[in-house]
């Protein structure tokens, strides 16, 4: 049975997709069978991962137009669900209470397929985002040394509390990671890491905190569609995502 990984923070430009899509590959290189589900409108993963627009998406699925197993493409090395931009209309669309289980429903078909399913989520309170919620298994926070950044931390582990020991529990998801991105040596890059340190005591679940180093093969390997493993295995980019999956591996339980 996969385990199920929601990418979140609610801050925007702080690397989730690129951390969904080098985790993804990272551990797909390992020889596990992996997943992504792009449920951010935006459809950013969708786009850096060459993914074919023409076959049905998360969207066509959560809505029951189409099985999940026809939006299923293979993208190079690992499996994904593309995004659509008809998200944008998810709040208005799913309005049922029992509709915040539907992606968890989805996923619970092909689960036995796969070792880890990852979701990436566009950086905004929604419904989607409160269906990764109830889908995840486990989660991992990106953020980037600045201070609306780590507050976003701060809101997703507020917000999994909040769903998990309510009166009425919603998920059963735990803090896994936190991934501090674009990290330098520097003395405002060490602060944010010791904080994200001090919140990781204090969090219920303890994350792991990693840091994954500044470096322009990020970029670059977009623009050719490439996980940055093929691009540039050796960048200290990609070491560090090496390190990083590793340890979430370990984290979930996936041997």
């Amino acid at each position: 049975m996969g385990k199920v990984i929601g990418v979140i923070n609610q801050k925007g430009g702080v690397g989730k997709t690129t951390a969904t899509i080098e985790l993804a590959n990272t551990i797909a290189a390992k020889k596990k069978k992996v997943l992504v589900i792009d449920l951010d409108q935006q459809g950013n993963l969708t786009k850096y991962v060459g993914a074919d627009t023409s076959v049905p998406t998360i969207f066509e699925v959560l809505q029951a137009e189409k099985p999940v197993n026809e939006a299923i493409q293979q993208c190079g090395r690992i499996d994904v669900i593309a995004s659509s931009k008809e998200l944008s209309r998810a709040d208005k669309v799913f309005t049922e209470h029992d509709d915040i289980f539907l992606l968890k429903d989805v996923i619970e078909v092909v689960m036995d397929d796969y070792d880890v399913i990852f979701i990436d989520n566009g950086p905004a309170r929604s419904t989607l985002l409160t269906m990764a919620y109830v889908a995840a298994d486990y989660i991992v926070i990106p953020a980037e040394a600045d201070d609306g950044s780590i507050d976003g931390v701060e809101e997703v582990y507020n917000d999994v509390i909040k769903n998990r020991q309510g009166k009425r529990p919603i998920t059963s998801a735990k803090l896994a990671m936190l991934l501090l991105n674009r990290y330098e040596n520097t003395i405002m890059h060490q602060n944010v890491k010791e904080n994200l340190e001090e919140m990781s005591g204090r969090f219920e679940d303890h994350p792991i905190v990693v840091t994954i180093r500044k470096g322009i093969v990020a970029t670059e390997s977009k623009s050719f569609k490439q996980a940055i493993i093929d691009y540039d295995p050796k960048s200290n980019v990609s070491e560090d995502y090496q390190k990083a999956a590793k340890k979430l591996l370990k984290e979930v339980g996936v041997k």
